[in-house]
């Protein structure tokens, strides 16, 4: 599956996508593993700061945690966006 990322998670990351190979995950696993690569990323994923979309919609509205994405999948994670 593609990881794309945006904002603050492409310094995190140093990249704009990877591709992750698994034949399925769910989103608390895809977390944790990203966690463990990233470990600046483990505050923002329990703080619920980062947006997941899962091939163009937010995954809170497909299962949350638990949604299962499979290879092909493509996941956006966005940082939080602060304004003024």
């Amino acid at each position: 599956m593609k990881i794309l990322y945006f904002g603050d998670l492409k310094d995190i990351t140093l990249k704009r996508e990877e591709d992750i190979e698994v034949e399925s995950i769910k989103i608390s696993d895809l977390k944790n593993l990203l966690s463990e690569k990233y470990p600046p990323l483990k505050e923002s994923f329990l703080n619920d700061e980062v947006r997941i979309i899962v091939n163009g919609k937010d995954y809170s509205f497909t299962g949350g945690d638990k949604t299962l994405i499979s290879k092909g999948f493509e996941i956006a994670l966005f940082s939080p966006v602060g304004g003024g």
